[in-house]
């Protein structure tokens, strides 16, 4: 029978079947010897009577942080404050999410708070800009609550943020069965409570959330030039510059720098650019 990988725990995995049972497993030893790991979201098929996984279908994408297979979506979470808000992480996380070919919005949690009203709306309007949807969410006036309910109908959408910007309540909200306190979750699949520590997929609407642990810092897996052709608003620009290989920096005729200049692309997203590419390194020196 075909299922999808709910959650992993201990060398076991929760699967959801076609028939909408939760069946616990363990995966055959061919896992094992073949070097493959099972990871939340992979499709699989399972023995019923022997409640072990037998097979793995080809994932469509697979995501190293938070580990979770066949996503169509990020939601990236970001509060106002308590975390304070972050411009260079979105555009960090955006550049994570599209280097992986996944579409990326991005929540703005607290805003009933008190914050930086200007900050955020020059980080709104360039988001939108350059096509990215970003909706305000507050879970003490419901403000943006039916958008984000129809953004997540029909689709596997992993949240991802930091620690402590809402991901949990926002949960909560959207699924009350899942039974998530803030900062943990406890009982969906019959278990003890816990920190949110794992990755865990939560039936919504048709489709899937992936509630995942939170982190305020994120190691990209690629190189420069990886960035330069992923980093948001910088797509429709890339194939356009003079040279091939582009980093968009020093380089004549560049037209992300271009772009910048017209204002198509804000000075705020090029400068997070530039910061974000010095932590990354040339694919040429990593030999």
């Amino acid at each position: 029978m075909n299922g999808i990988i709910l959650s992993s725990r201990y060398g076991t995995y929760e699967v959801l079947t076609s028939s909408q049972e939760i069946v616990v497993c363990k995966p055959r030893g061919l896992f094992r010897h073949k070097q493959i790991k099972l990871v939340v979201g992979d499709k699989v098929v399972i023995d019923e009577m022997e409640k072990v996984i037998t097979d793995i279908e080809e994932r469509k994408n697979f995501l190293i942080r938070p580990s979770i297979a066949n996503v169509d979506e990020l939601a990236i979470v970001m509060s106002v404050t308590e975390p304070d808000f972050s411009s260079l992480l979105i555009d960090k996380f955006i550049a994570y999410a599209r280097f992986f070919k996944i579409n990326a919005n991005v929540i703005i949690s607290k805003v009933d708070k008190d914050f930086d009203d200007r900050q955020l709306k020059e980080k709104i309007e360039a988001l939108e800009k350059v096509g990215v949807q970003v909706i305000e969410y507050s879970k003490v006036t419901k403000l943006g609550i039916e958008k984000i309910q129809k953004l997540f109908e029909n689709k596997i959408v992993a949240l991802m943020g930091q620690t402590g910007v809402g991901k949990s309540s926002l949960l909560n909200e959207l699924v009350p069965s899942s039974q998530c306190e803030v900062g943990e979750f406890s009982k969906f699949l019959g278990r003890g409570k816990h920190k949110t520590k794992e990755v865990v997929l939560i039936p919504y609407g048709n489709g899937f959330i992936a509630d995942t642990p939170g982190f305020s810092s994120l190691e990209l897996p690629f190189y420069k030039e990886d960035l330069a052709q992923c980093f948001v608003g910088f797509e429709k620009y890339y194939d356009k510059c003079k040279f091939g290989n582009c980093l968009h920096i020093h380089e004549k005729d560049c037209e992300v720098k271009k772009a910048v200049e017209e204002d198509k692309i804000s000075k705020d997203t090029y400068e997070n650019y530039l910061k974000v590419s010095e932590e990354l390194i040339l694919r040429k020196d990593r030999y």
